[in-house]
């Protein structure tokens, strides 16, 4: 998600330098066309990288180098990598705000301290970008300055492209494990293919994980083995073409707040079904990019089916702002470079 994100400022001739816990180092070599700075954790056991990481260096390294830079972008209000980059570089700094809710962790104590004491002492002078509506409205709540623009996470451009034919399939990515609720969207599929003028539709699952098995023998019991087809793991480019030729991506989470595959559905010119639980659902419901409702149900994927028109023509038209490209195009004009 980063690297691609990345990628958008590279697009447009910039420079990129990434900054990471050593953890996240990859196992085998990339070609990635920027450089990544790796910095090993501190007290790992207690600031765990990938909640509250503490690199040991970081603050070392931006003193020393962010002479270099012209913008610099730090995830989170609550990390903190980004309290040292307020304390560093201030007047080059962007928060980008993807939290909408205080961490669990320790009962949410070390986050409501964080927001309500070192966000408006110390990061009072940084600009923060929310990635969602609802992370605006969150962080509105301990900073005064919170951009009016919208960044999302970014989708990769080069892979992601809508097309004008679709099938007759629904798809679902997502890893086959509790929460993702996969049972439920297949039941809700299994009631609408039960109707003779939908019976020809396909439900393409893309995604692999523990339940998968359940969910085939699911699927075996229902006698839908000719409709719902389980993909198992693809690449974005594997998944990009039955992607863009689905009538809608569905989505039924108990806890994905931020999903990125429903900005890479809108970019793909194909709307999506989900209940409120993502960030983005006020997004899609407010720009008519699909359904947004709890306990949706066969009904919606009928309307889905009856309105794709005019859904896929909003999603074409909002899927031009979600790509990395446009991203770090907003992102530039934010801090006025």
């Amino acid at each position: 998600m980063i690297s691609t994100f990345a990628r958008g400022f590279i697009e447009l001739g910039h420079n990129v330098t990434l900054l990471a816990s050593e953890e996240f180092r990859p196992t085998s070599e990339e070609s990635l066309p920027f450089e990544v700075v790796y910095f090993p954790s501190r007290w790992p056991k207690v600031f765990k990288p990938d909640l509250l990481p503490w690199p040991k260096g970081m603050h070392r390294w931006l003193k020393q180098h962010v002479g270099a830079y012209d913008l610099v972008i730090a995830s989170e209000s609550f990390q903190i990598p980004t309290l040292m980059a307020s304390r560093v570089c201030a007047s080059k700094l962007l928060i980008w705000q993807e939290m909408v809710r205080h961490q669990r962790l320790l009962f949410k104590l070390p986050s409501r301290l964080w927001y309500n004491v070192i966000v408006p002492l110390f990061m009072r002078g940084v600009t923060v970008v929310p990635r969602s509506e609802p992370a605006k409205q969150f962080i509105s709540q301990y900073s005064r300055r919170v951009s009016n623009v919208i960044v999302d996470h970014g989708t990769d451009a080069a892979v992601l492209h809508p097309c004008e034919e679709h099938d007759k399939a629904f798809i679902v990515i997502a890893r086959l494990v509790p929460g993702k609720n996969i049972d439920r969207i297949i039941t809700k599929f299994s009631r609408l293919v039960a109707l003779e003028q939908y019976s020809d539709y396909r439900l393409d699952i893309i995604g692999d994980g523990d339940q998968r098995q359940q969910l085939e023998s699911m699927v075996e019991k229902l006698g839908l083995q000719q409709q719902v087809v389980f993909h198992g793991f693809r690449t974005h480019e594997q998944l990009a073409e039955p992607l863009r030729r689905a009538i809608a991506l569905l989505v039924d989470t108990s806890n994905d707040l931020n999903m990125l595959t429903t900005a890479e559905a809108i970019t793909s010119g194909t709307p999506v079904v989900t209940n409120t639980v993502p960030s983005s659902a006020p997004f899609i419901a407010a720009r008519g990019l699909g359904i947004v409702r709890d306990d949706w149900d066969e009904n919606d994927l009928m309307d889905v089916i009856a309105d794709y028109d005019k859904m896929h023509e909003a999603c074409v038209k909002e899927g031009k702002e979600l790509t990395n490209v446009a991203c770090a195009r907003k992102m530039i004009s934010i801090k006025g470079l």
